[in-house]
């Protein structure tokens, strides 16, 4: 393989150029020639709760009473051997793997025994995010100073479910230690953006109830969003993409509840392009580029020899090569 035309996702960017593999460098030169190729550094799942994937019996019932704090999903957890747990989070680790899955943001419930059963797992080819969660709604700043020692963060529900000084004091911490903050928010309802955005959040999780202005002011502050498809669908949440894209909103695509999807970021993509009125480069963009700035450097490019809209639309196109960047470097 000498040069190819592709669209290209890597770093924060998406262009269309000439693609030349040369001495152990790939060059990425101007072009108006008809791209046949995709050129990715890698998927990312932007949310995910991999600890429930052991939960094979799910109940058809609304957000708070089984993912809200003392839920169904909770209930199970609390009563769950650390091995049944590991076990579970062992095989979601394995569908990412044959993926390309580059990186993934996954929020830990449980306290540092959270932290721990996460830890167990082997993760090879991905990357995993830690945002941990201090395990009762008491703060405790010796709890909080381990879990933000041994994670990339915090990464908490939503306002609804915590008293908000609690939250607000929570933020404060892990802003001075320079870690990630993120929350879910206006998942099931409105909450007041105002009050969400004074907590300096690093990315948000779904904000399906948002207005526009909502979004609006999201966008003025440069903050990710993440969005669920198939999440959104199990709890029959009225959702809609094309909204956060047309407002410029930095949009990502997440898998959320093990114990509800699988951590294919390919069938979220695939569900998106059927309920979503969006381009397949939009949707591309949310699955690669997105998280950017909180991943570690490129470790792999990777080549399809297939059209956007075809990888899009089928999960089980394979790439046709995938370089290891410590046998080539970028130039851009």
């Amino acid at each position: 393989m000498k040069s190819i035309i592709a669209h290209v996702f890597i770093k924060n960017r998406y262009f269309i150029k000439s693609v030349t593999f040369e001495n152990n460098k790939i060059l990425f030169e101007d072009t108006d020639k008809k791209p046949e190729y995709v050129v990715v550094s890698g998927f990312v799942n932007a949310h995910t709760h991999m600890g429930d994937a052991f939960i094979n019996y799910v109940p058809k019932l609304g957000v708070k009473e089984l993912v809200g704090p003392g839920g169904y999903k909770q209930k199970m957890l609390e009563k769950s051997d650390s091995y049944t747990i590991i076990n579970g989070m062992k095989k979601y680790a394995s569908i990412m793997e044959k993926e390309n899955i580059r990186s993934f943001f996954d929020f830990r419930e449980g306290g540092l025994n959270g932290l721990k059963l996460i830890k167990s797992v082997e993760f090879r080819n991905v990357y995993p995010i830690i945002l941990s969660r201090p395990k009762k709604n008491v703060l405790d700043y010796d709890e909080i100073e381990a879990l933000l020692n041994n994670s990339h963060g915090i990464g908490l529900s939503s306002i609804s479910d915590y008293d908000y000084s609690f939250i607000k004091e929570i933020s404060k911490i892990v802003k001075e230690k320079k870690k990630i903050f993120a929350i879910h928010a206006s998942e099931r309802k409105r909450e007041d953006i105002n009050k969400i955005l004074d907590l300096r959040p690093d990315f948000l999780v779904h904000m399906h109830k948002a207005t526009i202005d909502d979004i609006k002011k999201v966008k003025e502050k440069d903050i990710p969003v993440v969005i669920c498809p198939r999440s959104g669908l199990f709890f029959n949440i009225k959702m809609n993409m094309k909204r956060f894209i047309e407002n410029g909103v930095n949009l990502a695509l997440g898998t959320d509840n093990a114990m509800i999807s699988v951590p294919s970021i390919r069938i979220e993509m695939l569900v998106a392009s059927l309920i979503f009125d969006v381009d397949a480069i939009d949707i591309i963009k949310a699955s690669t580029n997105s998280m950017y700035k909180f991943l570690p450097p490129e470790k792999n490019l990777i080549i399809f020899k297939s059209k956007p809209e075809e990888i899009v639309k089928n999960p089980y196109i394979r790439p046709m090569k995938i370089f290891k960047n410590e046998k080539f470097s970028i130039e851009l």
